[in-house]
């Protein structure tokens, strides 16, 4: 009997971040409440919005589904606060739940299309636009609504003002030189 007497092997992390574990514990139940607004929010006469434009979408090949900030609020208020206030962290696990509900939603798909696609989240409100002017450093990242027209984007670069060498051969320091822009 080849490895049925061993006994069995257990441990316990007692150095484990506890605190990741709760933070993911919270990301699932945040998943699991987006997965119930996409399944579950209707307008008056039980017209399921999202499920029924996820699905249509989904079947014309459209990977995207838009989101009505102030709908999510309706359904639950905490929820919309939450992508209000951190998107970086609950946007991704809006389209993961997406996605999941897409799966189901087109559960019987046709051979060879087995694999299920990312949706992508748009969002929309009806809130006014804050002009960039009036950005306050506590609205930096969070969603904010701003009037425009988007003629390039790019990712966020570093700008040094001031920098410190060292030679390689003495190891000498040279501190706080200022560069110009």
């Amino acid at each position: 009997m080849e490895g049925f007497d061993d006994a069995g092997l257990f441990f316990s992390d007692n150095f484990g971040d506890e605190q990741q574990s709760a933070g993911q514990v919270n990301l699932k139940a945040v998943k699991r409440k987006f997965k119930e607004f996409l399944r579950q929010f209707h307008e008056g006469n039980f017209n399921y919005k999202y499920r029924d434009a996820l699905k249509r979408q989904y079947n014309l090949g459209q990977y995207w589904l838009e989101i009505n900030i102030e709908d999510l609020a309706s359904f639950d208020e905490n929820l919309a606060d939450k992508l209000y206030k951190q998107p970086t962290e609950h946007l991704p696990v809006f389209e993961e739940a997406a996605r999941e509900v897409a799966d189901e939603i087109t559960a019987p798909r046709p051979e060879g299309e087995e694999h299920v696609e990312d949706i992508q989240i748009l969002l929309n409100s009806d809130a006014l636009p804050t002009s960039l002017r009036n950005v306050k450093s506590e609205q930096v990242s969070r969603l904010v609504k701003i009037p425009g027209i988007i003629v390039s984007a790019s990712g966020i670069r570093a700008k040094a003002i001031q920098i410190s060498i060292q030679c390689r051969s003495c190891r000498t320091v040279v501190p706080n030189l200022p560069v110009r822009p």
